[in-house]
């Protein structure tokens, strides 16, 4: 229990320095950000074994979302509002696809995260320890491409995986972090998301998380607490379209999410 006074002492200092000086703020934010996975690494390793006695385990990811997110609103102050959560529930299962900004869009992850939802991954990543452990437990999918097999195979071969469990998978289309001076954007998409979506006959569901910038931003230095704002948007399905076409549906997608992003995104704050 000493350690735990430890830690309750030196948060406070922290979080009065943190009053006079921005980038001591920041770290403030960043080791509570750490706590807020402790708690949620913790509490999912306490509810998995539960949640494989009724073969629920691939909501081990909804719980740890959760958990991260309820302690992220107590001790870094952000909270989420979505608009059209409802629909997350009338397409299931489904891929979903989602904007991808910073490290804090665990955050917005936590709360939007549905059950019985998995993450797609490398199969590389399933050997990392702690995290590919508790992957692996949560039941998420893994992929491993080899030199001769085309991306369609490979998602085909996913395809087979999600219908067995009978789950949602969650997708960050662009495939990394997006960060842009000028303002709310979106990267290209890789068309992964897609094809799997085909392959599975399951429909897409885009959801749409707002500028982070007021919010979060690295390279400012810049952590503040705020309402943080997601619209999940309706259910696109992918009956009657050839695999030909995915590539247009992907960028009409992206088009659609651009759009909601900016309308949903409020003006940027000058950050000196």
């Amino acid at each position: 229990m000493h350690w735990l006074l430890w830690v309750a002492a030196a948060d406070g200092c922290l979080a009065v320095c943190a009053r006079f000086s921005r980038k001591t703020n920041y770290y403030h934010c960043l080791c509570r950000f750490g706590v807020c996975a402790m708690i949620a690494s913790i509490t999912t390793l306490l509810a998995l074994p539960a949640l494989w006695t009724v073969g629920k385990q691939a909501s081990g990811n909804w719980v740890a979302g959760r958990s991260f997110y309820y302690s992220a609103l107590v001790l870094i102050g952000i909270s989420v509002e979505i608009e059209g959560e409802g629909l997350l529930d009338k397409a299931r299962p489904c891929v979903l696809v989602g904007n991808h900004q910073t490290m804090f869009d665990l955050i917005m992850l936590g709360r939007v995260f549905p059950k019985q939802t998995v993450i797609l991954a490398k199969k590389a990543v399933s050997h990392y320890p702690l995290l590919g452990w508790f992957m692996r437990l949560s039941d998420d999918i893994f992929i491993s491409r080899g030199s001769k097999q085309s991306s369609s195979d490979m998602f085909k071969r996913a395809s087979d995986e999600l219908q067995s469990k009978n789950v949602s998978v969650w997708f960050f289309p662009e495939g990394t972090r997006g960060r842009f001076d000028h303002g709310p954007d979106l990267l290209p998409f890789k068309i992964g998301a897609f094809q799997l979506a085909y392959h599975a006959k399951v429909p897409i569901v885009p959801v749409v998380a707002m500028d982070f910038h007021n919010i979060y931003n690295k390279r400012k230095f810049w952590c503040a607490p705020g309402k943080f704002k997601i619209r999940v948007l309706e259910p696109i399905s992918l009956e009657g379209v050839k695999e030909e076409d995915l590539g247009e549906l992907m960028n009409q997608t992206r088009e659609r999410m651009l759009v909601e992003l900016r309308s949903l995104s409020p003006p940027r704050i000058t950050i000196d």
